[in-house]
């Protein structure tokens, strides 16, 4: 039995889990493959229309790393543990030091820089995509109790 105000770690149904799960692996698969590009110095023949747009840099940054972050928050829902900041699930924390590291190595690749605003655009990003993930969790929690009104005790 669930208590009050709490989300289970699956609120979804079999159906939905696998959904998420496949949306995830191409999706991780899809980030992976812009990494390589931009590491080869390919960048601006796929995405040049960014570089047109006031801070599209970062708002790429925010949106990849957010769509990464929810999507990986919702497959795998990691419980929060307790040497980890307040509210950072353990997946968040794992994506957070996989970016980290990512950013750092750009200062040895010749195409790319190191730059401390993407990394700061990336962690608005996985903030984002935790926070959605937990909305996701909650709304889905609730209603997976095959009444979306809540029942007082008793």
């Amino acid at each position: 039995m669930r208590s009050p105000g709490s989300v289970p770690a699956h609120p979804f149904p079999p159906a939905v889990r696998i959904l998420v799960r496949g949306a995830t692996v191409a999706f991780v698969l899809f980030f992976i493959a812009v990494i390589v590009v931009a590491d080869r110095g390919e960048g601006d023949r796929w995405w040049a229309f960014l570089m047109r747009i006031p801070g599209g840099d970062k708002l790429g940054h925010v949106g990849l790393v957010g769509m990464l972050s929810l999507l990986c928050n919702l497959a795998f829902p990691g419980r929060r543990r307790f040497r980890l900041p307040a509210g950072m699930s353990v997946t968040t924390a794992v994506l957070l030091t996989l970016l980290t590291l990512e950013e750092i190595a750009q200062a040895f690749l010749p195409h790319r820089t190191c730059d401390p605003g993407d990394w700061l655009a990336d962690l608005v990003g996985l903030a984002a995509g935790q926070w959605m993930a937990l909305q996701a969790r909650q709304w889905f929690g609730g209603r997976s109790v095959g009444n979306s009104t809540p029942q007082s005790p008793g």
